[in-house]
Order: C-alpha cells, then structure tokens, then sequence
C-alpha cells in the first residue's frame, strides 16, 4: 500500500487543513453549485472520484509518451492541467451516463514546461500527436486526455467527509 510515515513526515505531507477544506467545500456549495442550480436548473455534483490505478496509469503514460518523443523532458517539465467542464447534453458517440449530462467534469490534459520565449509557460499537448508541434493537440482527432470520474450526486454520496 505504500511506505510508512514517521510523525515528521506525515506533517509534510501534501496537506490543507480540514478548517479550510470545509471552508472551500461549503463556499462551492453556496455559490457555485447554488448558482447552477438557480441559473441553469441543474442540479450538478458536487464531487468527482477517480481511483489511484487509473490516475496513476494517466501519469505514467504521460511520462512514457513524453520521454519516448523528447528523451530531455524529466518530470520537472510535466504537468496536468485540469480544465472545469461540463458533460454535453446530447454528444454522439458518446457513453455518458444520462443522469451526468450537464453536470460538471473535470478533464485533465497533460503539459509541458516550455522556455523558449524566455519565460516558463506550462503548455497543454498532447504526447499521442505524432507532429513535433505538440500544440496543435486539438486539431486531432485524439488527445491525450482523463475525464472519467464518478459524479456525486448522482452517484452515491457515501464515504465523504466534507
């Protein structure tokens, strides 16, 4: 399951306080998600699940299909960007579940650190784009990509704390 922390290192481990998780959890709840249901009448999810295998398998095929097209690129050059989404209501050849149309989605596209305009941009792109100008990612008919989360609701709600 993974190494055991010590007390030092559980303290610096990636870590917000459960004050502010609330905070954030109940702001979102207030605003946001109160003014999609008001505004747009959908009545959205407020979480997204996704499992450590799949995310895991997300990242190292970004590793993988980076390092094999650029062998410089190391991880301190990767990133992914989420993007806020929202599942289209009638989207062909799609297998979205009905219940999740017009809710909200995260999609997380890999990036890559670029400094050849002399400052750090963190650029979306695709490693499945066969061209070396990797920012034309969209004008494929594939992107590297990671949508596929459980919604809560309408999925069940059991389990979360905040």
């Amino acid at each position: 399951m993974g190494q055991e922390f010590d007390s030092r290192e559980r303290e610096g481990a990636n870590s917000l306080s459960v004050e502010f998780i609330k905070a954030a959890v109940e702001q979102y709840r207030t605003n946001q998600l109160q003014c999609t249901a008001d505004n747009l009448g959908v009545k959205d999810a407020h979480s997204i699940w996704f499992d450590l295998p799949k995310l895991k398998k997300f990242i190292a095929d970004i590793e993988n299909l980076a390092g094999s097209s650029d062998s410089s690129v190391t991880d301190e050059d990767l990133g992914i960007r989420m993007y806020y989404a929202a599942y289209p209501e009638n989207f062909e050849n799609s297998n979205v579940k009905k219940e999740y149309h017009k809710c909200h989605t995260l999609i997380m596209i890999p990036t890559k650190k670029d400094s050849s305009s002399g400052q750090t941009i963190h650029r979306d792109f695709n490693p499945l784009e066969s061209t070396d100008d990797r920012r034309l990612a969209l004008a494929t008919v594939n992107a590297m990509a990671q949508n596929h989360g459980t919604l809560a609701p309408p999925d069940n709600c059991d389990g979360e704390s905040y």
